[in-house]
């Protein structure tokens, strides 16, 4: 939602235009939550009568305070997940549990050059790839702590929904458990889940990942003790 996109859906754009029929912008909440509604009002003119869905990261949290910074506000206090739930929207948090796994599947893709190529063949390519301790604190840390972030911002909303990784994927699809659970929120019935939704290129990184990274075991317990240490926090 706010990266750049095909079809006009650039929300930078938008926004200088927004901006610039207005003669000005202050950053109050009545003008962010009316910048909002009015650029998801012109998606939903083009998707009509798909529904809209918004892909939003982490670090989308803080947008305009300002864009791309982590939340830092306290979770009832954040503006777009307040004006998420003042809009009845449906909200999926998708959290991936095994923490370790998380941080060496993005270094090792980012070794091999995947986020870049898209190359398939490289998921089988051999190699051999050490953890940094202070770079798995920098990757890992923030993670945990925006992940207990939005747990407490939705906490007690009707309409929010955790689903894990890699529970989520059914093959080259959403596995059909978690696709019901996302059609009820969703509004669809049984009948519709099936047709909810279609084939993904799902790429792994590695089938065996310990196998590549030398050092797994390490970092695995520093994810652990993170993991109780945010928690308790």
């Amino acid at each position: 939602m706010f990266q750049p996109g095909p079809g006009g859906a650039d929300f930078r754009g938008f926004f200088g235009e927004f901006v610039a029929g207005r003669g000005g912008f202050g950053f109050e909440a009545e003008e962010m939550g009316a910048c909002l509604d009015a650029f998801v009002a012109r998606l939903r003119q083009r998707i009509a009568p798909a529904m809209l869905h918004v892909d939003l990261m982490y670090n989308n949290l803080g947008c305009f305070a300002p864009i791309w910074t982590m939340p830092v506000a306290a979770p009832g206090a954040n503006f777009l997940a307040n004006w998420l739930k003042s809009r009845r929207a449906g909200v999926i948090h998708l959290v991936r549990p095994d923490l370790a796994e998380c941080f060496a599947s993005h270094v090792i893709a980012e070794t091999r050059g995947v986020y870049h190529t898209g190359n398939d063949a490289d998921a089988a390519r051999d190699m051999q790839v050490s953890l940094g301790a202070e770079q798995a604190l920098a990757y890992m840390l923030p993670i945990l702590r925006t992940r207990r972030f939005v747990q407490r911002a939705f906490g007690g909303y009707s309409r929010f929904l955790e689903v894990t990784y890699p529970e989520i994927i059914g093959g080259q699809t959403v596995a059909p458990p978690q696709a019901e659970r996302i059609a009820r929120l969703a509004g669809f019935g049984p009948s519709d889940v099936p047709n909810l939704f279609g084939a993904s290129p799902l790429r792994q990184t590695a089938k065996d990942k310990r196998a590549l990274v030398t050092n797994f075991d390490d970092i695995d317990r520093m994810a652990q003790s993170l993991q109780r240490t945010v928690n308790d926090g």
